[in-house]
């Protein structure tokens, strides 16, 4: 066996994932009552195809092991008329159908719990989502991560790009390695969304899908079946404006079970949230180029038209602000030819406090280019050497 067959086979045996424990979706006391439903049905109905004591795991495998049962007796019952008749006459029939309709409502109680809690957890996490400002980028990274807290092992983003599905970010719980494995494929091979494709019918449709027997498919993204390995997954789509702009899939595979319909409702109320959450992370990052952009125009229009026409320092009610250097013939109060601007006597303020640009900067909510635009200015109006002097100068004017 090859390295990555030997790492592959070791993958599909994995019950645990680092600190994760898996655990059924059924309860011990129930899945022992299904066991003894069907070991009991097996006694009565010879040729009935129930299934084995390992196949039945969890809450759908037991719900279709029950069904096998009931199967069972309607066929024994409508089969050979003598061996109807014997199996209607034993007392141990009665016995089993009443475990399996006690049994049958366990499962549904269960079941019914099973889809309140998942619910619950997608409700949870996309809160989370709504209530942090992710940007685009940080959202797209850990969304993977929040649905495999809802109870999957695998999941990926991906986008639709110029009509190619390409992989964006996925997670694998406790295999980061194995995740990174998964998602180099899917960038390296994007596929194309044409007609054989499952993920074309959800472009179409726009509605989530279970796939079974993935490795038998040949409607799946290939390169990315191969690495995953995967068996089943369900997927649903991302539209943050009614538009399928990317997927979301997911699968059980250390649970080593096949997903249900709760497994591509969950998704597909998860993704639903999450579109809503992209959409909202995108707006706010296309407000804050928006904003960025108008600040560097602003800035740039200040010093265009400080280069071509200093203006005189507007009043205001600050007594700082409302003085202009006064001339004066003493050397110590050195005349100042030109006056300095509003936002030149800011920058002074500031400077003579202490401030680096860095932090003058920031103080007014400019660039760091900027205040060194304004510092040379000042500097050259000042007629100072740098710093300190201009400083200085400044100070002795206002005595």
């Amino acid at each position: 066996m090859s390295t990555e067959n030997a790492r592959c086979h070791e993958r599909s045996r994995r019950p645990t994932i680092g600190d994760r424990v898996y655990q059924r979706s059924i309860s011990d006391q129930t899945l022992s009552e299904v066991l003894d439903t069907v070991r009991q049905a097996e006694k009565l109905l010879t040729g009935a195809g129930l299934p084995k004591a390992a196949d039945i795991v969890d809450l759908p495998s037991a719900a279709d092991a029950l069904g096998c049962v009931w199967r069972g007796v309607r066929a024994a019952l409508h089969g050979d008329h003598a061996a109807g008749e014997q199996l209607a006459n034993t007392d141990d029939l009665v016995t089993l159908l009443i475990r399996a309709r006690q049994t049958d409502e366990d499962l549904e109680r269960q079941h019914a719990t099973r889809r309140s809690a998942t619910l619950r957890r997608a409700q949870s996490a996309l809160s989370q989502f709504h209530q942090s400002g992710f940007s685009v980028a940080e959202l797209i990274e850990t969304t993977p991560v929040a649905v495999c807290a809802l109870g999957f092992d695998r999941a990926i983003f991906s986008r639709i790009h110029d009509s190619l599905w390409v992989a964006e970010s996925l997670h694998v719980e406790g295999d980061p390695d194995w995740a990174e494995q998964i998602l180099q494929a899917g960038r390296e091979s994007p596929e194309p969304l044409a007609p054989p494709l499952f993920e074309t019918e959800i472009v179409r449709t726009r509605r989530p899908i279970t796939v079974p027997d993935g490795q038998q498919r040949p409607r799946v993204h290939q390169a990315i079946s191969r690495v995953s390995q995967t068996r089943s997954y369900v997927a649903a789509p991302v539209m943050p404006r009614g538009d399928v702009i990317g997927f979301l899939h997911a699968d059980c595979y250390f649970q080593r079970r096949e997903l249900t319909d709760l497994d591509r409702d969950l998704l597909s109320v998860f993704a639903a949230g999450f579109s809503y959450a992209l959409d909202r992370a995108i707006l706010l990052d296309r407000l804050a180029g928006l904003r960025a952009r108008i600040l560097r125009f602003a800035e740039d229009m200040i010093l265009f038209v400080h280069e071509r026409s200093p203006l005189p320092t507007p009043r205001s009610s600050t007594p700082f602000d409302d003085e202009l250097v006064a001339p004066t013939s003493d050397p110590a109060h050195r005349r100042i030819e030109t006056p300095l601007t509003h936002r030149e006597l800011d920058v002074l303020r500031l400077m003579t406090q202490g401030h680096t640009n860095h932090q003058i900067a920031s103080k007014l909510v400019i660039s760091e280019g900027t205040v060194k635009s304004h510092v040379k200015r000042i500097l050259r109006k000042l007629v100072a050497a740098n710093r300190a002097e201009a400083v200085s100068i400044w100070l002795n004017t206002q005595r």
